[in-house]
């Protein structure tokens, strides 16, 4: 993306947000109303997942993507739209993911919308990879409660464009190692989309139950992930629409030829949010 003057900061609000290494505050500009999230690196490796994501934001329009504001090269500070948001995450901690299935499954229906699309390269400059689909990367707006803003594109990459940086990364949070394939804990890459819907499985599961179908220290979660197929929403005694519980249970395929593309996961939601409405 091209060089573009950033205006003076006149307040800076750090963040603690329990997601992530980089530092996050929230800024006001001099003359330009309105707030701005602040990303910033924490470590040096930081550098090059913050530049990623300025590479991969700098060519998404997409409405329910959030959209970067400019990006310093020079220091790494990359600055985003502010959204006065919960996380998903946020909101099955709560409890209110279970208390409202019909807003969870609204939300769902966008979070699986905005997958399909930006696997389809709507409105983004080329198909893209999220590469880490799970709550704490959605945003459901205060403003637009029972819709969904999909975050960090830091390890996403385009179609068949996967930088070295990001497969070669040793050490996942726990919480990303949750919602990893089988196939990437076996270091395959090439998977993309079929990767991402398996996440998209792990996060639909875990708000509609409160529980990750995968658990435990990494060595666990590997063994669970790759040999264990978990109970149905159904069969787990959650009161979940039929034809969501075989959704989430074919994005959770081990094989993933055998999973769905992200298009009909969201034709799924879209039916039970309407016969739910």
């Amino acid at each position: 993306m091209g060089e573009i003057k950033i205006p003076g900061i006149i307040h800076q609000e750090p963040l603690l947000v329990a997601a992530g290494v980089s530092k996050l505050s929230k800024v006001e500009f001099a003359r330009i109303p309105g707030s701005a999230l602040l990303k910033e690196p924490q470590n040096f490796w930081d550098e090059n997942f913050i530049a990623n994501e300025a590479r991969m934001l700098a060519g998404a329009t997409h409405p329910r993507i959030r959209q970067i504001m400019a990006y310093d090269a020079a220091s790494h500070h990359l600055f985003l739209r502010y959204i006065e948001a919960l996380t998903l995450n946020e909101l099955v901690l709560a409890g209110v993911t279970r208390k409202e299935p019909g807003r969870t499954l609204k939300i769902l229906q966008c979070v699986a919308e905005t997958v399909a699309d930006i696997h389809a390269g709507i409105l983004c400059e080329q198909p893209i990879v999220h590469n880490d689909l799970k709550s704490m990367n959605v945003l459901v707006p205060a403003a637009r409660p029972a819709e969904a803003i999909l975050i960090d594109f830091s390890h996403s990459y385009f179609s068949g464009q996967l930088p070295p940086f990001i497969a070669d990364k040793n050490q996942n949070p726990v919480g990303t190692a949750k919602y990893m394939s089988p196939e990437k804990w076996a270091g395959d890459y090439t998977n993309g989309f079929k990767s991402d819907v398996f996440a998209f499985g792990v996060m639909a599961y875990y708000a509609h139950t409160g529980r990750h179908p995968f658990d435990g220290d990494n060595a666990r979660l590997e063994q669970q992930i790759r040999e264990v197929t978990p109970p149905s929403p159904i069969q787990a005694g959650f009161d979940v629409p039929r034809i969501i519980s075989a959704a989430i249970m074919a994005c959770l395929e081990k094989k993933p030829e055998k999973r769905p593309a992200m298009e009909n996961v969201a034709w799924s939601y879209a039916e039970a949010a309407s016969l739910g409405s």
